[in-house]
């Protein structure tokens, strides 16, 4: 699950992905219906990358509980956010059994579970388990590769000089005359 390009808009409800930047603005993308919007830079933006959840050791960063919260749950959708605050903090508890219940707040608790079920309905955590098995099927690809691209040998035992692929263009040098503006 890749975090990075998800971010979190305040005024605005919901998370959104990154598609691109131009110059005043960022364009994003609602995870819940997915229209696309601005979002200017005199709005607070926060990436899901960068959050972290308090514990009683060190900080655990946000990736970790979503994804330990999505092991507890077997991959389905979690507890309602609207529920109670102790019914919260105990699935809380099976995600993140070191948080540090005095320094986090219940409405980051509400926060965390809404994100969850967004990411979850968005297919974000799918995209995790996608990614693993694309690499594992590049790394097959480059070894079967590697072993296939053998030198080819004329009948009489000299290398054969390997295809060119496509041809350059050759540059050549212009006359100041055929410049523009001259």
């Amino acid at each position: 699950m890749d975090l990075t390009k998800i971010i979190s808009v305040s005024g605005k409800s919901g998370l959104f992905r990154v598609v691109a930047q131009s110059r005043q603005a960022v364009i994003a993308e609602s995870l819940l219906d997915g229209k696309r919007a601005p979002v200017h830079s005199s709005l607070k933006v926060s990436s899901l990358d960068e959050i972290s959840m308090f514990t009683t050791g060190d900080d655990v960063p946000l990736k970790q509980v979503l994804e330990g919260l999505y092991k507890a749950e077997k991959g389905k959708p979690s507890l309602d956010p609207k529920e109670s605050e102790d019914k919260l903090f105990a699935k809380l508890g099976e995600a993140l059994p070191d948080h540090d219940r005095e320094r986090i707040y219940a409405s980051d608790v509400r926060k965390l579970f809404s994100w969850y079920d967004q990411l979850l309905k968005a297919g974000e955590f799918d995209k995790k388990e996608e990614a693993k098995k694309e690499e594992k099927e590049t790394a097959k690809t480059k070894a079967v590769k590697g072993g296939a691209t053998k030198k080819a040998v004329k009948a009489d035992g000299t290398k054969k000089a390997a295809p060119k692929s496509g041809s350059k263009a050759k540059a050549t040098a212009m006359r100041k005359s055929a410049q523009r503006g001259a």
